[in-house]
């Protein structure tokens, strides 16, 4: 079923729909004991940096995905972290927020019940963070929060959020009361963008070791920004090198005392067993479209009879209910791209 939203459709996801197969919804299995959920690909906000074009300013996308289906996806997530062997920790992500899932509470209380799984993550921006609701997420039973935050200076955070009701002064406050006074741990992920805000993440960095984030997982990582084909770029940024930004942090770990750099073992990662690739790049499918994709032009569709992944489609003349047969073009992990 599809609904309106900023001159968007956004279709909820429930049972029939396969929760494996799309990068905007569902599950994304990359071989480790990490498993990305995704519910939803709305965001509230309109970052001047969003690598995946997201928002209500987004000029790339005509469609937006909700899974409504709690229990399905609790399924579709038990098969999963039985298959991989349990010890799982879900990241909640994706190309939109999580909290701006109406029923995100509901969502991590029902996946705290799957056995095999040993830690929910979020990330998200802060937005539509409160006080009221971290602890409704610490009842649920969240373990950490991934907070993307690029500044503390209230006028700059509104202009990189690309929102003038952004207060990140307010995110501030629940972020500290976060570490205080609930189990939730919080990692800072601060995208560096060059020339805009070298400065700013060396202050979130030294705020974070001052409140105490990263009680039981590493404090921080750095993002460094990248230039995507479909994202949004920073007018004036040029992109950094990887050696450069290697140096640049290299060269902050030594001035400030941190540790910037993780390994597996200290993020509790290990390598588990993925899962089978269902169609090889070439293979021609019967499908049937079922959805808008999330990009203009693209659609949904699920193989006929078995249903058992969704492939988004590039190319494709689309109409809900169609009937064709396309050629797999991209299957990396579990993700299926196909055209005609």
């Amino acid at each position: 079923m599809a609904r309106k939203m900023e001159g968007r459709t956004v279709t909820e996801i429930r049972e029939p729909i396969p929760l494996i197969g799309s990068i905007a919804f569902g599950i994304i299995d990359r071989g480790t004991n990490v498993l990305q959920v995704r519910v939803t690909s709305v965001c509230g906000m309109c970052c001047k940096f969003c690598s995946v074009d997201a928002g209500p300013c987004s000029k790339s996308r005509w469609n937006e995905f909700v899974i409504t289906d709690i229990e399905w996806l609790k399924r579709w997530v038990s098969e999963v972290v039985k298959f991989k062997g349990g010890d799982i920790e879900i990241l909640l992500d994706g190309i939109g927020d999580p909290l701006e899932h109406p029923q995100i509470t509901e969502i991590v209380s029902g996946l705290r019940e799957i056995e095999g799984v040993k830690s929910i993550a979020l990330e998200t921006h802060g937005l539509r963070l409160s006080f009221d609701l971290v602890d409704e997420l610490a009842r649920s039973g969240l373990d950490r929060i991934n907070l993307s935050i690029e500044t503390l200076n209230p006028s700059k955070a509104k202009f990189l959020a690309g929102r003038d009701d952004y207060d990140v002064s307010k995110v501030k406050e629940v972020i500290e009361y976060t570490v205080s006074n609930t189990p939730i741990d919080v990692h800072l992920t601060p995208v560096l963008l060059p020339g805009i805000n070298e400065n700013d993440v060396i202050e979130i960095l030294l705020w974070g070791k001052e409140i105490g984030v990263g009680k039981k997982w590493p404090p921080f990582t750095v993002q460094k920004y990248v230039r995507h084909k479909r994202g949004r770029k920073v007018k004036g940024v040029k992109e950094w090198d990887w050696d450069y930004f290697w140096k640049w942090i290299d060269e902050t770990e030594r001035k400030y005392g941190l540790k910037l750099k993780w390994s597996m073992d200290e993020w509790g990662m290990r390598y588990a067993p993925k899962l089978p690739t269902l169609y090889e790049k070439g293979s021609r499918v019967k499908v049937e479209i079922v959805s808008r994709g999330h990009i203009k032009g693209e659609w949904l569709a699920v193989p006929i009879p078995n249903r058992n992944v969704v492939i988004t489609l590039v190319g494709v003349a689309g109409d809900i209910g169609k009937r064709v047969t396309v050629r797999i073009i991209n299957n990396k992990d579990n993700i299926y791209l196909a055209t005609p």
